[in-house]
Order: structure tokens, then C-alpha cells, then sequence
């Protein structure tokens, strides 16, 4: 694979190779090279066609980035998460020239959660870091340590790094905008999924006399900041309140229906075989601790 930054004679850097093996190429996120960078004179990079995923963030100084016909300016704090396969440029400032932290990766959950990002980020591969800063350097330096090493126990440690800071892309992708328009929607459908006995259309009620907005544009913006529905997510809560329930008390099933809000029995028994492939019964028989035998 072409080195991602290559430029010798005007950065100073620091950076390892990985090599997966193939139990990590089949299951896990890989790292292919990771390092840091210190830029000596002002420089552009041009790459395309490259398998794999880019992260860095600006550890100091100025520089830009452009990916898919636009230009991003980039300053200390600001990262970058972009598919390699197409075709992008990153240059260092002229007049403060950068310093970068990067990791350069790949797998098919990688592929799966940039889709993600990208829609989520309005199509751009530009961030803030802002209070993840520290963290996002954290983990790099974690991949670091490990120099190149593809042992089965680095290529794990390595995998979990990568999901953490995939998790730190995708929890600030659209941050201000998301701030701006609904904010704390999410701690907001929690609180009325733990008041008494609620129902989806009860709390969709109480959504939009909250945020004086219909029930479509509160579900628009809850799919693509969080990748669901407000109506499966309530559904998703309510079917573990109803699992709760089931397993460590011995409450009919009826006060399960009315306690979870799942609201009736033909609804309990579809998210059940849906999503357990069993009965709600046939749950509890199987994990509920009190029954013996």
C-alpha cells in the first residue's frame, strides 16, 4: 500500500506498518498504518484508489483537505474521516504549517459505520473534536504502542481502538446542527419511556408539544442522527422493559403489556419473535430465574 503521508525531506514523523492477518481481514477493523507527523516546510499530498480509511486530526497549525469537488479549511481540534477510495488532496498551510495524528485502516465494519458518518455529517468529512480532542489522541497513541505488532491479541486491542474512535466520528458527526434544531431529543424520549406505563403515541404527543414541530420532521432528524426511528427506538425500550419484567418478576402478562407500554399482546408477541424468535412465554421459561423446572 502507498504510504498516506509521503514527503520526505519536509515532515518530521513517526509512524508503524501493520500487515493483517487474515482472521483480522475476515473479522475485525485493521490497522494498515498509523503515525504522526510534524510538517518542516509547507506541503500537498494527492491520493485516490486507495483501500481504506483515513482519520487525522490537527494537532497543531493549519492546513485544508478537499475530498469530492469542495475544500475544507482544517485548524488545531478539527479531524477527518473520509474513504480512500476516492480520489482527495490534504495540503499543509503556508503559513503555519501542521502537525497530524492519523491512522489509516480498513474492514467491513469500517465501510459499514462511514456510510453512516457521511449521511449523518451532511456529506462532509470535516469535524470538530472539541471536548473528544484528548481522547481522539489518546487513541492513536494506543495503535502507536503497539509498532507494527499483528499478534492476535494487538489485532483485538487494535479493533476495539478503532470502534471507540469511529464511535467519537459518529457522536460528533453534525454536532452544531443537531444542537441547534432538536437538542436533547434523545434525553427527552428517555425521560417519557421511564414515566408510568407510556405508549408510542403518547410520547410522540408529548415530542411534539416539546418541540412545537411535527411528527414527521422529529422522526427525520431522529433517523439520521441516530440511525432509528423514534417509534423502533421507543419499541427497542419497551421490549427490554418487557424482558425485564418477564425474567425477574411474576407478573401476568397482561402487567407486562401495560408496565412495558408495548400497549397489546399481538404487539409483544411480534417484537418478540422478531427480534428473540420465541415466544414471550417461551422467554421467560428459558431465562426467568425463579422458575424451576
Amino acid at each position: 500500500m502507498e504510504k498516506l503521508f509521503d514527503a520526505e525531506g519536509i515532515t518530521s514523523s513517526e509512524r508503524y506498518f501493520y500487515t493483517p492477518s487474515s482472521f483480522a481481514r475476515k473479522h475485525l477493523c485493521y490497522v494498515q498504518e498509523v503515525g504522526r507527523l510534524k510538517s518542516l516546510k509547507p506541503h500537498a499530498s494527492v491520493r485516490e484508489n486507495v483501500e481504506s480509511f483515513l482519520f487525522f486530526h490537527v494537532l497543531e497549525g493549519t492546513g485544508c483537505v478537499r475530498y469530492e469537488g469542495k475544500s475544507y479549511d482544517l485548524k488545531k481540534g478539527d479531524a477527518v474521516f473520509l474513504d480512500c477510495r476516492e480520489h482527495y488532496e490534504h495540503e499543509s498551510s503556508v503559513t503555519s504549517p501542521w502537525e497530524l495524528a492519523w491512522v489509516h485502516f480498513d474492514g467491513a465494519k469500517a465501510e459499514a459505520v462511514y456510510s453512516l458518518f457521511k449521511k449523518q455529517n451532511a456529506d462532509s468529512p470535516v469535524f470538530a473534536l472539541g471536548r473528544k480532542e484528548g481522547k481522539a489522541e489518546q487513541m492513536i497513541g494506543r495503535l502507536l504502542a503497539d509498532k507494527g505488532e499483528n499478534s492476535t491479541d494487538a489485532e483485538l486491542r487494535a479493533d476495539a481502538v478503532l470502534t471507540r474512535l469511529m464511535l467519537i466520528c459518529m457522536q460528533l458527526a453534525g454536532e452544531k446542527k443537531d444542537t441547534a434544531v432538536y437538542d436533547g431529543i434523545r434525553e427527552a424520549l428517555n425521560e417519557e419511556l421511564s414515566g408510568n406505563a407510556p405508549t408510542i403515541e403518547g410520547i410522540k404527543e408529548a415530542l411534539i408539544r416539546r418541540y412545537d414541530a411535527d411528527i414527521e420532521s422529529l422522526d427525520e432528524f431522529f433517523i439520521k442522527r441516530y440511525g432509528i426511528s423514534i417509534e423502533g427506538y421507543a419499541a427497542n425500550r419497551m421490549l427490554n422493559k418487557a424482558k425485564e419484567l418477564l425474567r425477574f418478576t411474576i407478573k401476568p402478562m397482561q402487567e407486562v403489556i401495560a408496565e412495558s407500554g408495548i400497549g397489546s399482546e399481538e404487539k409483544l408477541r411480534s417484537l418478540f419473535m422478531d427480534n428473540e424468535n420465541m415466544s414471550p412465554e417461551d422467554y421467560r421459561k428459558k431465562w426467568a430465574q425463579w422458575i424451576k423446572g
